[in-house]
């Protein structure tokens, strides 16, 4: 098996998982400490402005109240941690958070756009590391963040961060969201991981913003359902090369494929299917306050100011659980293809019971694709054996 196979998640942790899930454990955590960025990126689902925030009808969570929660999560048997925004190292209490956290025992990962890690922050990380830093990768050089995040000169900063935690012996994943502004840097960006021994997950698929502007039901600025099966496509070729690209696309065409780009909360741990860990053994604490099963969500949630974690918690497992999704949906032969959920069909039609359109244009493509090149490739070696 080629090692950018192997996931990152160890087994042991899918094992736990596995027994959180069925007992309804909050093993998993998403603190997300703001959404103010120093990125302006254009597909982004909760960027807020300080602005925007003094306007907004409830406040930031305070460093006191995270680690208040923290404790309560802590009792109630959470262990890994994921801090995110935004940019959660803009955040202005974010190291005396971060070493409390430390301290308490967490298991945590930062997602981070990675252009404020300076050589400050690489050497108080390697004080006290966490299990990974999962940075997302917009593109190759800076043009191409400015055309996507909006800002000047800031892939230096990011090539820099990428090499200094790895000398620092500080876990790096890379993440690739791809977007009419940056899939021209695909190429670039599976060999700049290439080249570094390092993870890229690519993900083509956008979710609808309705946390940042809920009039944006089914809409974004992301590829076309055709243009996302295509980069899928090509991406699993760059990163895999021509035999795994081959048995992937045979994958494709028998009805099954693994989930591309979800972050590994979405999978479950015994066969790799999606079957999303939210509001079973994982959550998502936003940054004014809410406890929800999933970032991408608008609903469900509950309010924890006025309950304990735990009191919180078993309410949202309730509301979960009666969470109902498109029989269709469910039945569909191309299930095992799209990996639809709750949260996707919830951004794509507003309701989780909806059906997820997009998803279903990007499978009929992602099928014709696969066909068309073990089609090719046929009768490619048909040419060959009968010259």
């Amino acid at each position: 098996m080629d090692p950018k196979e192997i996931k990152v998640e160890a087994p042991l942790t899918r094992y736990m998982f596995s027994k959180a899930s069925g007992k309804r454990i909050p093993i998993s955590g998403t603190f997300e400490l703001s959404p103010v960025c120093n990125f302006s990126c254009r597909m982004c689902y909760v960027r807020k402005t300080p602005a925007e925030i003094e306007e907004h009808d409830r406040p930031m969570m305070t460093a006191d109240r995270w680690l208040s929660i923290a404790a309560e999560a802590r009792n109630a048997g959470m262990l890994y941690l994921l801090l995110t925004g935004g940019e959660p190292f803009l955040w202005p209490d974010f190291w005396s958070l971060y070493e409390e956290l430390i301290r308490m025992g967490f298991l945590i990962s930062i997602n981070t756009n990675g252009s404020l890690i300076d050589e400050e922050a690489v050497e108080r990380l390697k004080e006290m590391p966490p299990t990974r830093i999962n940075i997302t990768m917009y593109g190759a050089d800076d043009d191409t963040y400015e055309a996507l995040c909006r800002t000047k000169g800031v892939f230096s900063k990011v090539d820099r961060a990428i090499t200094n935690l790895r000398k620092a012996g500080i876990i790096v994943k890379l993440n690739g969201s791809l977007t009419p502004d940056n899939v021209c840097d695909l190429e670039k960006c599976v060999r700049y991981a290439s080249d570094r021994g390092l993870i890229y997950q690519t993900n083509t698929y956008m979710f609808p913003p309705l946390r940042r502007d809920p009039s944006m039901i089914g809409k974004n600025e992301r590829l076309t359902p055709a243009e996302a099966a295509y980069y899928d496509i090509k991406s699993y070729r760059l990163q895999y090369g021509d035999d795994l690209y081959y048995r992937f696309l045979e994958n494709i065409v028998h009805g099954f494929v693994p989930p591309l780009g979800l972050d590994e909360s979405c999978i479950d741990p015994k066969d790799g299917k999606v079957r999303c860990r939210a509001g079973k053994a994982a959550f998502w604490i936003t940054w004014d306050g809410w406890l929800t099963p999933c970032g991408m969500m608008t609903e469900p949630k509950v309010e924890l100011s006025e309950k304990s974690f735990a009191q919180a918690w078993e309410e949202l497992t309730e509301v979960t659980s009666e969470l109902t999704t498109s029989g269709i949906c469910a039945n569909c032969p191309d299930h095992s293809l799209c990996h639809f959920c709750a949260a996707m069909a919830m951004a794509e039609t507003g309701s989780t019971s909806g059906i997820p359109r997009y998803l279903c244009e990007m499978v009929l493509e992602l099928k014709k694709l696969a066909s068309l090149e073990l089609t090719l490739r046929n009768q490619s070696r048909q040419k060959i054996k009968s010259s």
